[in-house]
């Protein structure tokens, strides 16, 4: 019954993006889901989930793939390369893997957030 209510088509849908634009504080309209940029100001949009519009959902999941194939290869895929080795010189201890592919995904995850609203100067 709950699955048949939750499929239902009429039901409202959570916004793709954030009702607000960061950059020029106007609302936005009903925008696709391919948008990446204000139609007013050319801010790059936050997803209602608070990542970038210019990110991929997928990559923090891929570069924690990375990191399970090869130890250290998440932390490289993030730009952090001492890290990476030092995971991949520890990695038969088994913590430090596992320790790097959380890692690596937090990391990858956390460069895809956008950073918060900037504080609108009140006149």
């Amino acid at each position: 019954m709950l699955t048949a209510l939750l499929a239902c088509p009429c039901a409202p849908k959570a916004p793709l993006f954030a009702p607000f634009c960061l950059g020029c504080g106007i609302r936005l309209p009903e925008l696709r889901a391919s948008a990446i940029g204000c139609p007013h100001c050319g801010a790059e949009l936050v997803r209602a989930d608070g990542t970038r519009a210019t990110s991929s959902r997928l990559v923090p999941w891929l570069h924690a793939a990375a990191g399970v194939v090869l130890p250290g290869a998440g932390q490289a895929l993030n730009g952090q390369v001492v890290r990476g080795v030092a995971v991949l010189l520890t990695c038969w201890l088994v913590v430090p893997w596992i320790w790097g592919v959380a890692d690596a995904w937090r990391t990858a995850h956390a460069r895809a957030l956008a950073p918060a609203a900037p504080l609108l100067a009140r006149g």
